[in-house]
């Protein structure tokens, strides 16, 4: 393999290709071969980049480069996945970039490419964690309520990134068709696999099992468990982590609690603050905070229709 590799960069030096290209191209023509050596590439050098690319994405101001790039990004973790399927942190990363687009840039404007998006990346995220946790048959989705909630204690502390990246897409999907009895059947195992989160690692994401059930209970109709009360305190549990920093958290708190209850004035309030909001040098989600405040914008300006 080492001598696959250096052939090819041999080449690309010769040929005056800038170190960027080159170390795309290996990858490219390594991914191709279909046998070890792309799996190796894809093992012990696109892993610990696609992770760094994920963390500088995060701390970008940068929207419009991370709109351009998500489609392109998807299609390479997707062929990644495809050279080795077992490898969990790609199917992690698929699961989070799948949601990040659907829900900053499609939602408004396309839900059922949105909702293809959500299905996607739950897909990944579900995959990933009965690979990670062999005790978790790959249909655990797909049994019973009943045996679904019985497999929920062998969850495992790291088997919390995979959970919530499952649940928050499945929630997103569901938020999208709350008008089909088939998708709201899926609202009880959610609810389930999110508390059963809760009581492993509550503050993963800055809280998001607490924002995801908060937002499952304010939208999912009351004969299924719907209860604003409930919403309401799981988000402050959810803002007791985060604060006042993680702006994510209080969109959706406006989304959906809010909206919920019909309360304009906690509606306008809450989006206005997120708007005004003055984010940190160092801010470590600043990506996501800039998203929080554009599509606060846009739903601020549909508060006379909501309402």
């Amino acid at each position: 393999m080492l001598d696959v590799k250096a052939r090819i960069l041999n080449t690309a030096h010769r040929h005056s290709i800038p170190a960027a290209s080159a170390t795309g191209l290996v990858l490219a023509l390594l991914l191709a071969t279909g046998c070890s050596p792309s799996r190796y590439a894809v093992n012990h050098v696109m892993v610990p980049m696609l992770g760094n690319a994920r963390d500088a994405a995060f701390e970008s101001n940068d929207i419009q480069t991370f709109r351009d790039a998500a489609p392109a990004n998807l299609f390479l973790l997707e062929g990644m996945i495809r050279t080795d399927p077992d490898v969990v942190e790609l199917r992690l990363n698929a699961a989070m970039l799948y949601f990040s687009y659907a829900f900053a840039f499609i939602e408004e404007s396309d839900t059922e490419y949105a909702s293809l998006l959500y299905q996607r990346g739950f897909t990944h995220a579900f995959m990933a964690l009965t690979r990670k946790n062999k005790k978790l048959p790959a249909d655990s989705f797909e049994v019973s309520y009943d045996d679904f909630a019985a497999r929920l204690p062998d969850l495992r502390t790291e088997d919390v990134p995979a959970a919530v990246w499952a649940a928050i897409n499945r929630a997103q999907y569901i938020s999208l068709h709350l008008d089909s009895t088939e998708v709201l059947r899926d609202v009880p195992k959610v609810t389930a696999l999110l508390e059963r989160i809760i009581e492993l690692d509550a503050e993963f994401f800055e809280g998001m099992p607490y924002v995801t059930l908060g937002s499952l209970h304010a939208f999912k109709p009351p004969i299924m468990g719907g209860d604003p009360v409930a919403a309401d305190a799981s988000f402050q549990r959810a803002f007791a982590f985060s604060g006042n920093s993680f702006l994510l958290s209080r969109y959706f708190y406006a989304r959906f609690y809010a909206y919920r209850i019909q309360d304009v004035e906690l509606f306008t309030q809450t989006l206005d603050e997120i708007i005004t909001a003055e984010l940190p040098a160092d801010d470590r989600y600043q990506l996501l905070n800039l998203i929080a405040k554009q599509k606060s914008t846009y739903l601020r300006e549909e508060a006379d229709e909501l309402f």
